[in-house]
């Protein structure tokens, strides 16, 4: 084990006299949600330091409890922001010690640092000259240390006399201004952060949303001056990030050879490859938002984009994955053809979220059969005068309640969509929500657009049923047809029409992929619409989906025996398969408005390479066959297969989607997409990788502890 790796609380009572000497420290440890990576933060400090807080942004996690436990001050402060939440401790916290350090959560301090520390805070604080030091920070990337990529040496101001230093107001990536002269400490402090792969590209997802923003103002307020007193590297880093890399073509490539080839990050073998993969693709990350900002910034005539209302929360201090986004695209009008490509209406609610759900009272001597709808709230009633939900937008859509199906439509916090998506499929007779616990007004809406709104309670014990399995199971549908859509998924009247003609048996194959089939299920394509235009290529056209059945036919397949697979309660890339034969295919479409903008794919396809790591373990063994020559799903993963056994993938994913898959016509969004399918590879890949180090892990544990060796 690197010696630097775990500090154990070692000679403690070294620094005591009788239990009551002082080491003339106190530690701050901002912490959110930390229960993983806090317990080894405290147990570098608790002990030798004079007093240690723990800054906690209403965490809803242990880690006010662990923190208690090992001996911490917890004190609850609201997110302010990276900067602000630092600055706050440092303007309330009742300090009694000359010197203070900032340690974040998934830090810790050598044994070799400590006693440095104290031989510093030991002197009377008036015959230090310095008023600061950089503490320099060796970085653990999938347990191994990085110590070239540019990462090592990394100094960064920690250690400082009370009142002489504050942080820099800026969304990310702050740095610390000291009043007076700063020196250099000779040893190492550790940075680990234990969480895994999907909370690093959920957390580098909201950094460079921040980076991205801040980047912008600075450009439009033509901000020229530069901080005082940076450390050299920190400057550096900061001249570079702000005037040289975003001229540059080819963002995130540059960063890889700087951080591979300059700065020697091969010689970090496997762990320094990754690592340089990783950092390259947040600069792209950066590059993509940034240019997003200009183009939104360019549609309200240069003025500045409003940051959304989860961004005042600052970062880290929201639930991983909830990026909010980074701006609002509004239209007036409504498309009247599929060929329509604006962007999706968005409803702001002007109700706040209801009151909680009263227990439905049942008939006398009547039990209840499967699952019972949620009583509608009083705010369903005031926002459904405000909506009025039958008012169908243009085009030949079916009259309103005049075909007998039934929509479901899966949702968790989906007050953004699923209005215009239930207001679209008003003609049908049956409008079936199934929520998993939302906390916005999701609910509430749900019910003023005339659903019946049903609760899911996902076992991740089993990871089995998801949700749509669920509730073509458990609902008591009216219908024999159900017509299943997500709340980002918007119906077209062509498509509606279709559906009509289906269900009234009226229905015949014509057009260009009409297909009859069994008769009990039907494929439905869509069209996806990416940074506001149709994606034509890149794989995305034609994107196959069975989506309206007969619901006591068809079941979504289970992949292997996958348990709870970290990409949420919601069926990912799983596919229906019907007891009778094969799905028809449907000739008309429906439009896709996955995503926002940039930060809502990332996080997204985050949860789903989770999935496919998932997939990977389980050799994509489902009940849909993996055929070249079958059907266009069978053909699909039938190529995912062969693929997972190439070299380079990322590299091949790209030219495959970008030049065989015709991404190239789509024009800057199709570039943009495909380096994004790159990135989603590799993170699929890095992911397994990760799956097997800690099966690998657990498996040499169990091994020592059955042979008696010591772990």
């Amino acid at each position: 084990m690197d010696s630097h790796r775990e500090q154990p609380r070692r000679d403690a009572d070294a620094n005591r006299v009788d239990g009551a000497a002082r080491s003339n420290i106190e530690v701050v440890i901002p912490a959110f949600n930390e229960e993983v990576n806090l317990p080894h933060a405290l147990r570098s400090v608790v002990g030798w330091a004079d007093k240690v807080w723990v800054i906690d942004s209403e965490s809803t996690d242990r880690t006010r409890d662990i923190a208690k436990e090992m001996g911490a001050q917890v004190i609850i402060q609201p997110w302010l922001g990276y900067a602000r939440q630092k600055n706050w401790a440092l303007d309330n916290l009742p300090f009694q010690s000359d010197w203070v350090f900032i340690l974040d959560s998934d830090e810790a301090i050598s044994d070799e640092l400590r006693k440095e520390l104290l031989g510093v805070a030991g002197k009377p604080v008036a015959s230090v000259p310095e008023a600061g030091y950089y503490v320099n920070r060796l970085t653990f990337f999938l347990g191994r240390p990085i110590r070239h990529c540019g990462y090592y040496p990394s100094y960064n101001l920690r250690f400082f006399k009370r009142g002489k230093a504050r942080y820099e107001e800026r969304e990310v990536h702050e740095h610390m201004m000291v009043d007076g002269t700063t020196a250099r400490l000779r040893h190492d402090m550790t940075h680990e952060d234990r969480r895994g792969l999907e909370h690093l590209i959920a957390k580098h997802n909201r950094y460079s949303t921040l980076e991205a923003r801040e980047l912008r103002r600075e450009q439009m307020t033509e901000e020229k001056k530069e901080l005082p007193e940076l450390e050299r590297g920190i400057a550096l880093r900061r001249f570079l990030k702000r005037r040289v890399l975003p001229k540059l073509p080819l963002s995130g490539v540059w960063r890889f050879m700087y951080m591979y080839v300059l700065r020697l990050g091969f010689l970090d073998g496997v762990a320094g490859l990754r690592f340089c993969l990783l950092l390259s693709t947040y600069d792209l990350f950066i590059s993509l938002k940034l240019a997003e900002q200009r183009s939104l910034s360019g549609v309200s005539n240069g003025a500045p984009v409003p940051a959304p209302s989860s961004a005042n929360k600052g970062g880290l201090a929201i639930p991983e994955g909830d990026v909010g986004p980074t701006s609002v695209a509004h239209r007036a009008d409504t498309p009247k053809t599929v060929a329509a490509v604006a962007s999706p209406p968005v409803l702001v609610p002007t109700t706040a979220p209801g009151q909680p759900a009263v227990p439905r009272t049942l008939p006398p001597g009547a039990e209840p059969c499967g699952p019972v709808p949620e009583v509608r709230r009083a705010a369903a009633d005031r926002l459904a005068v405000e909506l009025n939900p039958t008012q169908m937008p243009p085009g030949d859509f079916p009259p309103v309640g005049s075909v007998a199906v039934s929509i479901l439509v899966p949702v968790k916090n989906e007050q953004r969509n699923i209005v215009e998506c239930l207001r679209r499929c008003q003609w049908a007779t049956e409008l079936v929500v199934v929520d998993s616990q939302s906390t916005d007004t999701t609910i509430e809406l749900s019910q003023a657009m005339g659903a019946e709104v049903y609760q899911f309670s996902y076992d991740r014990r089993t990871g089995w049923p998801k949700k749509k399995n669920w509730a073509l199971e458990k609902v008591p549908w009216k219908n024999e047809w159900v017509m299943i859509l997500d709340a980002d998924e918007y119906m077209t009247p062509e498509l509606a029409q279709e559906i009509r003609r289906v269900v009234e048996g009226k229905w015949k194959p014509e057009g260009k992929f009409a297909q009859a089939g069994c008769g009990d299920g039907y494929w439905v394509n869509r069209r996806f619409m990416f940074m506001g235009q149709w994606i034509k290529g890149c794989g995305y056209y034609p994107s196959w989906n069975v989506r309206l059945l007969k619901h006591r036919l068809g079941r979504y397949e289970r992949i292997g025996a996958l348990g709870d697979t970290g990409s949420g309660d919601n069926e990912v890339h799983e596919h229906i398969v019907l007891s009778t034969g094969s799905a028809g295919y449907l000739s008309n479409e429906f439009l896709h408005y996955a995503y926002p903008d940039l930060s809502a794919w990332i996080e997204k396809h985050n949860r789903y390479t989770t999935w496919e790591a998932h997939a990977m373990e389980a050799k994509d063994e489902g009940a849909v066959r993996a055929k070249f020559f079958g059907e266009p799903i069978e053909r699909r993963r039938w190529i995912k297969r062969f693929g997972r056994k190439l070299p380079f993938r990322p590299t091949l994913r790209f030219f495959y989607s970008y030049i065989f898959q015709k991404g190239f016509l789509d024009g800057y969004p199709g570039i943009v997409m495909c380096r994004l399918l790159a990135w989603y590879e590799f993170m699929s890949i890095a992911k397994h990788r990760e799956m097997q180090a800690h099966r690998g892990e657990r498996a040499r544990r169990e091994a020592a502890m059955t042979s008696g060796r010591p772990t």
